[in-house]
């Protein structure tokens, strides 16, 4: 009997240590929020909706959308990360839940810099749906020094569906784009004209140049006018443009079918202001560049 308590005396004693070892080799940085000082701030302007959580000694996460393009997430540092890696992201059952399981959502790429993370539209939504049901993601990575620690950032979902109302709000005013543009151009017209100006037909042959070259993309149009005048006036003045600005697309090498246009009339401003500096920004026509 002595024997076998000295066995499991021993076993205990090097359990311990192994595990011991592991937590010395293998420390966890953990970085959150208190819950009493867990907050999500919306910043609005006319072009731009963001909804901040602010992760105290280490930076802030943001899901924001800009006018005519798609929402994304990302994860801004105070200490910038100095070089490139991986990163799990779980979604945890919070500790007063009785039931409910992890939820694993994916490895992402960390990039150097203050802004290691950026993560797309469908990506973002799901850590946006994850936080609106109560949800805790937890982005886990290694530490940026030797990388021998673990470190877990964990957003709270404290107040996060008390904000969705001024954001959702917010949102809902940006121009709505289904799918996500590789870069963007505009171009300005006189008023109550359609015609193509020098410098116009300068960005135009550029980017009819870049398709001749690689004929991967397709270019949607957006039309727009300024708010004077008649809506309907406005609207077919908004087609007009889009269609001159395709027209001369074509004759410079484009496919018809790499073409798409659309037309918003005065619906959708560059700038919200009556005057005529804000209404030459108004008298555009958006390129979006994007996959076919």
């Amino acid at each position: 009997m002595a024997s076998s308590y000295k066995s499991i005396i021993s076993l205990c004693g090097m359990l311990i240590f192994q595990m011991a070892s592991y937590g010395a080799s293998a420390n966890m940085q953990q970085f959150q929020s208190s819950w009493e000082e867990s907050e999500w701030v919306v910043n609005t302007t006319q072009k731009h909706c963001s909804l901040t959580h602010k992760i105290p000694r280490f930076g802030h996460v943001r899901f924001e959308q800009y006018s005519g393009q798609r929402l994304k997430f990302t994860l801004m540092v105070e200490q910038p990360l100095v070089r490139d890696q991986t990163a799990h992201i779980t979604s945890e059952v919070p500790a007063w839940w009785n039931d409910g399981e992890q939820r694993d959502l994916g490895e992402f790429s960390l990039k150097k810099g203050k802004m290691p993370l950026s993560i797309p539209r469908d990506q973002a939504l799901r850590l946006y749906y994850e936080l609106e049901q109560g949800m805790q993601p937890v982005i886990e990575f290694k530490d940026w020094g030797d990388g021998k620690d673990i470190v877990q950032v964990r957003l709270l979902p404290v107040r996060f569906r008390e904000a969705l109302p001024k954001f959702l709000e917010c949102t809902a005013g940006l121009l709505y784009l289904d799918f996500e543009p590789r870069a963007e151009k505009r171009v300005f017209f006189s008023t109550n004209s359609s015609s193509l100006s020098r410098q116009t037909r300068r960005v135009l042959e550029g980017i009819a140049r870049m398709y001749r070259k690689k004929p991967d993309f397709r270019i949607v149009l957006g039309g727009h006018a300024d708010e004077r005048g008649n809506p309907d006036f406005n609207m077919a003045l908004s087609k007009q443009r889009a269609s001159m600005v395709g027209r001369y697309l074509r004759s410079r090498g484009v496919a018809a079918k790499a073409i798409e246009p659309r037309f918003f009339g005065e619906s959708q401003p560059e700038v919200e202001k009556s005057n005529n500096e804000a209404w030459a920004k108004n008298r555009r026509v958006t390129l979006w560049i994007a996959d076919r």
